[in-house]
């Protein structure tokens, strides 16, 4: 495609140079010289030309679209699963053994002994009580008793009228009894049973804790280890596997007609028609000709120069 593009304009020029050399032959018939400019019939040409031609072709291409598909997988998921293990464990049991020991034993001896006891004796006794008795032991006296007299008393009585006043008092002579109280003690005597200790001599037998050795067999538990096996039920965590279904997107390729335009090289014939100006040569092609003079100029910076 490169190359192509590069070859039209290649062509074109090559296409130019050649109408210009034709236009050049045309213009200037004669030598360059000091004639004058004649005029220049119209000129048609056909010209094949290489261009750059749309070209629409249909092909197949490739494209991808995204399509959810159902996918099976294994996936993993933790259970707890029993599992019997069986572990060892030491353990202590006491072992009952049967030994002989020296042990001190106290045992109960009798022995006679002799003792002063206080032994409790019942004795009658003569006991002196005394009783108080108070005795009256008084007399009769002669004393002077006044005599008791009842009078009427006035409602008003004058101090001063000797008729108004109270008679004397009287007295009498009569016996009175003296009281003269005397305290008397009466003596009396009585037997009384009474308890009394004596002190006994007395023959005891009597247990005495005594001391011996003894050889005697003991049970004694001893300690022993040992190793016992355990069976216990353990839940496991484990990973088990089982099928899932997933939804997935993909990308699919998918092959698909499609109508395309890319630009082709190919030959076009053109009719080209030319009007040339009659130019004269005495003062430069540059002035008369034109561009039609290129053939005539030398140097590829193009400046048109007199021809020779």
């Amino acid at each position: 495609m490169l190359r192509r593009n590069l070859i039209s304009p290649v062509l074109a020029v090559v296409v130019y140079f050649a109408a210009s050399s034709i236009a050049q032959a045309a213009c200037c018939p004669q030598d360059c010289g000091s004639a004058p400019a004649v005029a220049c019939a119209p000129i048609t040409r056909t010209v094949t030309v290489m261009e750059m031609v749309p070209e629409t072709y249909e092909t197949c291409r490739t494209s991808y679209r995204t399509e959810h598909v159902n996918e099976t997988y294994t996936a993993y998921r933790t259970e707890c699963v029993p599992e019997t293990r069986t572990t060892y464990k030491t353990v202590t049991r006491l072992v009952p053994e049967t030994r002989e020991e020296c042990v001190t034993v106290c045992k109960c001896v009798p022995t006679c002994e002799t003792r002063t006891v206080m032994k409790k004796v019942t004795v009658c006794k003569p006991v002196t009580t005394y009783t108080k008795k108070t005795v009256d032991c008084g007399h009769y006296e002669c004393q002077c008793v006044p005599v008791k007299h009842c009078f009427k008393k006035k409602k008003s009585c004058d101090p001063c009228d000797p008729c108004c006043c109270q008679p004397c008092q009287e007295y009498k002579t009569k016996q009175v009894w003296v009281p003269n109280k005397v305290c008397v003690e009466t003596p009396c005597t009585k037997m009384v049973k009474c308890t009394e200790c004596v002190p006994t001599t007395v023959t005891v037998t009597v247990n005495k804790m005594v001391q011996s050795t003894e050889i005697r067999k003991v049970c004694v538990n001893r300690c022993v280890c040992e190793t016992v096996p355990v069976t216990c039920t353990v839940n496991v965590s484990r990973c088990v596997p089982y099928t899932a279904t997933r939804c997935v997107a993909k990308c699919v390729p998918v092959q698909e007609k499609v109508l395309c335009t890319r630009m082709v090289c190919r030959p076009v014939t053109k009719t080209i028609v030319e009007t040339p100006v009659a130019a004269s040569c005495g003062c430069g092609c540059e002035e008369t000709c034109g561009p039609v003079c290129d053939p005539c100029c030398t140097g590829k910076s193009r400046k048109h120069k007199r021809c020779k």
